[in-house]
């Protein structure tokens, strides 16, 4: 028995399918590409799949990472792509098949890309300013669910303390923000969060906006892999 990474996609009409589903999707791609899957023992066996920070509904990713196990010892990586690429659907292409470098809890942030349209030039102009100068302060608090023993509650957090970098540019009505923030199992901002946040700030919207995952990281910014 290995264990296998999967490096995915997540683009096109797949951004609106839900971590579930992707679960579930993912669960009948390894039936249907035929792998000699490893299953769990006990008395509900099923496939060993794990998958490393869920993305958010209506975001896409360049870097979608899922370990399975499998039982053969003799069947490369390129074989496991190769099989896997044959039954996804589109927006969800295989990148890359390798073996696990860096444990799943290692995860200490993500890069984001940000795209926010507005009406007008002169409206993009405006955001881009003013939330540039949020920013470089010390403080932007927001309200952000959590836990407090078992109970569901809101909490103050100061997103400036989970920006690790940041770039604001603007071009024409297009406002593009590149982003690395806080991500993981105990810590982890969501770049709409921040939107939201800067947009209730300024007192101004984006008409539309993208975000987009591309890479994910652990201590020191090394990429994920």
């Amino acid at each position: 028995m290995r264990c296998v990474r999967i490096r995915f996609t997540k683009t096109g009409r797949m951004i609106y399918v839900s971590h579930l589903d992707v679960n579930r999707m993912m669960a009948r791609a390894v039936r249907r590409a035929e792998l000699p899957m490893w299953y769990t023992e006990g008395f509900n066996p099923h496939p060993y799949i794990a998958f490393a920070l869920p993305l958010s509904l209506g975001q896409s990713s360049e870097c979608e990472y899922m370990d399975i196990r499998i039982e053969s010892d003799t069947m490369t990586d390129e074989e496991i792509k190769e099989k896997f690429s044959a039954v996804m659907p589109e927006g969800a292409e295989i990148k890359s098949v390798t073996a696990p470098v860096y444990d799943i809890n290692e995860i200490c942030g993500a890069k984001y890309q940000v795209k926010l349209i507005f009406n007008s030039d002169d409206e993009a102009k405006a955001f881009c300013e003013k939330s540039t100068a949020l920013l470089d302060g010390g403080e932007l608090l927001a309200e952000k669910k959590g836990k407090k023993g078992r109970r569901k509650v809101m909490k103050q957090v100061n997103l400036i303390e989970q920006i690790f970098e940041k770039e604001v540019a603007l071009d024409g009505s297009e406002v593009l923000m590149n982003l690395t923030v806080a991500a993981g199992n105990t810590v982890n901002l969501n770049p709409a969060l921040l939107v939201e946040t800067l947009s209730k700030e300024t007192g101004i919207c984006p008409d539309l906006q993208y975000i987009e995952r591309k890479d994910l990281i652990i201590a020191n910014g090394v990429s994920f892999r």
